[in-house]
Order: structure tokens, then C-alpha cells, then sequence
């Protein structure tokens, strides 16, 4: 299932728009104050795909990033495995209520508080009890999951603490590894293998990697945290948690699979996946989706260099998704606002150019009506300052729309125009609560 894409050097699209230039600008400012080192996006809607990249893969080489970069995926695996588990439940030999310790040797109990068995279905949708990460895990490594093998994670369930399960959603990378291997351990191989052969290959996803040593070089992306490159994350036995990494155009393909199911072999289990079996209050959980109140079915991940998101509407028939190779920018707000142009992308207020002969209308005094405080905005060298009573200069930067920006705080100054167009007063933001300065008229 793939769908041809024109690939240029920093962005990939074909004729129709589905991605609107103001997104593609956004992901271009992000690029150019260095949010992220690169963003990736996919959206198939109306049986069409786009694909948008932009920026570098890795920074240092200054290799371009494509729609074919290879990026670490994170807890998006998560709906991988639980897709083999409602394949493999397709295929009688599982059920969902069956408990986990039913497939391991008989030294190896996982209850709850309630001597109550832990079952598959629970380990799928976060209700299992158990804690994020197993207690034998050092989550600040590194490369945390690299040494965290079988032996380790079965002495991990032995020694935790379950809560009551089935009662809560307690999100737990340390349950969906677990499903993870229990899997492997029932079909006597490989999680990779199991995943490969099941899932990867009926997709023809053949951008998709289970190691990162069979990712080609030339398409791998290096993962930061802020601008300081990390390395990358490998799993053993929590694999089902975390270890796939895909490229932007297999991702979007991994979702449109979901939307037609009618001539592949996993139809029955993305139906079962995808179709809620715990909600507590507005919060519906599939089998590793999240399904929300307006019906959309998403899935997030971040590794130590990474974020990512897949957003699924199976009524009008759309997906959308995106990665970065940034562990603190992510991109989910514009998924989120790609799914649903109602939902708002994170307003960075990057600076805007102005003219400076326009700078001047913005000069004078304001006064506050109640406290009658005072504050002036002045020019020096072509610029525009904010000066307080008692404080020193503080320069404004433009983001556009008649506001500007304090360069050392997060304060936004907005500037209000009567009916003659002449500035009339201003609203400063970021100091408690907004505060509304008139200007002195005739005030030079």
C-alpha cells in the first residue's frame, strides 16, 4: 500500500493541497528560529496523500531531511503491538481475557492487590495496574530499554506492585513491553520477527525498521534534545513499548491501512484494535489507540530524540501524522490542527519584520485608568523600547498584528487602534492578569 510522492530536496507534496500554506509557513519558522532540526509531515484525505518535509536530518552533516527519513517512532509502537495481539487473537490462538501468566512458567506471577490474574486485554489498554517502567529499570540512562532483556523483566514482575486492575488507566510502557515479549515467548520467536511477518510485510511497509542497525545511513535522522544531539534508544524485552522506527510516507501508510481494510489481512484485527474496550469518563481506550470524544483515533511517542503522532478519522476517511527528531518541540499540535483546522497550532510568536518608518506610530505615553502607573514606548537606533517607571529599557520585538514582545520576557504587549486608525491604547500580557494602557494623546 503506498502511494508515489514527487521528492524534493526540502519538501514533498503532489498537485492537491492537503496541507495549507499557512502550516507549511509555520513548520518554516520553526525550522528557521531552530525549533526542531527537521519536521515531517503526512495527511491522506480525500484518497489523496501529501507529504511535507523540512530541515535537516542531521544538523551536522546538514543532510536534508525527506519524506523518506527514518526517524525513531517511540510509543507509537505500542498500537503495533497491540495490533499483533488482535492478530493473533484473529487467528484462535489467543483471547483477550486470557491471563499473561498463563504463558509463562509457573514461577512467574503477575496479579493484582487482589490476587486477581493480569490479562492480555489489560496489558492492551493501560488498566493492567502495573507501574510506567519496572522497578529494575534505570530510566535515566542513556539508551534506558538497550540492556533490559527477558530475565531482567520477568525479575521486574516479580518484584512490582500491582495496583487493582481492570479499575484505572494508568499509561505503562513497562505493560505494553510486557505484551510485547509474552507474545514472543507464546510464538517462540522474535518480537521483530513477529511484528516483520505479521505486520510489516502484509502492509508492505518496507520503510519500517524493528533494529537500528538494518536502517541505511543515508536515510537514518540523528535525535536531539534541544540542539544538542542524543543517542539513539535500542530495546530487548520492552521492545513492544518503543523500538520501531519508519519513515513519514510509511507511517501514513500504516494509517491507511485502518481506513480500508477490505483487502488485507489484518481487517479484523484493526477493526478489533480500534474499537474501544475500557473509558473512564471522556477517555475511551482501543487496543494501544486512544479514541476521543470526537471519534479520533491517535496514538503520540517520544524517545530520548524524538516525537512523533498519528491521528485516525475513520469516518471521513483521513490520517494524519508527523515526526521530528526534537525531544522537546513536538509535533502534535499541528497533527492536531491538520485533523481539525479548529484545533490551534502552539503560537510561538516568532518575530515579524516591520519597516522602521512604521515603528514610529507605535511611540508614546499610556496610562493606566485606575492606578494612573505610566509607562512610555520609545525609539533608539531603529528600535522600539518599553520602559517602565524605575526600570530599565526593555526592547520589543514585532510578531505581527500590532503586538509585539518584551525580548527578555514572555510578555506581549498588544497594541488596540480607535476608528481613525491612530493607536488608542494597549493591553499588556504576561504579568497576572492583563492590564489595559490608554495612550496620553498628544503625547509626542
Amino acid at each position: 500500500m503506498k502511494f508515489s510522492t514527487l521528492l524534493l530536496l526540502f519538501c514533498c507534496f503532489i498537485s492537491t493541497a492537503k496541507i495549507p500554506e499557512p502550516v507549511k509557513t509555520e513548520i518554516d519558522q520553526r525550522m528557521k528560529h531552530q525549533l526542531n532540526p527537521s519536521i515531517v509531515i503526512g495527511v491522506f484525505a480525500d484518497g489523496q496523500s501529501e507529504f511535507y518535509a523540512k530541515g535537516y536530518q542531521n544538523q551536522d552533516l546538514k543532510q536534508v531531511a525527506t519524506s523518506k527519513t527514518v526517524y525513531e517512532i517511540g510509543s507509537i509502537t505500542k498500537t503495533f503491538t497491540s495490533l499483533l495481539l488482535a492478530k493473533l487473537i484473529d487467528e484462535k490462538k489467543l483471547q483477550l481475557k486470557d491471563p499473561v501468566q498463563k504463558f509463562w512458567p509457573d514461577d512467574f506471577k503477575l496479579v493484582d492487590n487482589q490476587n486477581q490474574a493480569i490479562t492480555l486485554l489489560q496489558l492492551a489498554t493501560h488498566t493492567s495496574g502495573l507501574p510506567p517502567l519496572p522497578g529494575n529499570l534505570d530510566p535515566y540512562s542513556s539508551d534506558p530499554y538497550a540492556n533490559y532483556d527477558r530475565h531482567r523483566l520477568v525479575a521486574g514482575v516479580n518484584q512490582a506492585k500491582v495496583k487493582n486492575a481492570g479499575v484505572n488507566y494508568d499509561y505503562s510502557n513497562f505493560a505494553a513491553g510486557l505484551l510485547g515479549e509474552t507474545m514472543s515467548h507464546i510464538e517462540n520467536t522474535s518480537y521483530n520477527d513477529l511484528i516483520t511477518s505479521k505486520i510489516l510485510k502484509p502492509l508492505h511497509l518496507n520503510q519500517t525498521y524493528m533494529l537500528l542497525d538494518q536502517v541505511p545511513e543515508s536515510l537514518l535522522a540523528q535525535g536531539y534534545s534541544g540542539n544538542q544531539p542524543v543517542a539513539p534508544w535500542n530495546f530487548k524485552a520492552l521492545a513492544g513499548a518503543g523500538s520501531i522506527r519508519s519513515s513519514i510516507e510509511d507511517l501514513l501508510a500504516y494509517g491507511i491501512a485502518y481506513l480500508d481494510q477490505s483487502n488485507h489481512e489484518l481487517k479484523t484485527a484493526m477493526q478489533l484494535a480500534t474499537t474501544a474496550h475500557y473509558q473512564e469518563e471522556q477517555l475511551k481506550v482501543g487496543l494501544g489507540w486512544h479514541i476521543d470524544p470526537e471519534g479520533y483515533i491517535w496514538h503520540n511517542g517520544g524517545t530520548g530524540g524524538f516525537r512523533s503522532m498519528i491521528m485516525l478519522d475513520l469516518v471521513n476517511q483521513k490520517v494524519v501524522a508527523g515526526i521530528t527528531n526534537n525531544s522537546e518541540n513536538s509535533v502534535e499540535d499541528i497533527v492536531f490542527h491538520l485533523m481539525d483546522n479548529s484545533n490551534p497550532m502552539i503560537d510561538h510568536d516568532f518575530p515579524v519584520s516591520i519597516a522602521t518608518d512604521q515603528l514610529g506610530q507605535f511611540k508614546g505615553s499610556f496610562i493606566h485608568p485606575e492606578s494612573s502607573n505610566t509607562i512610555s514606548i520609545t525609539m533608539k537606533n531603529d528600535r522600539l523600547f518599553y520602559r517602565a517607571p524605575k526600570q530599565p529599557l526593555q526592547r520589543l520585538t514585532f510578531i505581527g498584528n500590532d503586538t509585539f514582545k518584551l525580548k527578555s520576557f514572555k510578555v506581549k504587549l498588544a497594541f488596540n487602534r480607535n476608528d481613525d486608525d491612530q493607536i488608542s491604547s494597549l493591553i499588556i500580557d504576561g504579568w497576572g492578569d492583563s492590564q489595559t494602557y490608554h495612550k496620553v494623546m498628544n503625547d509626542d
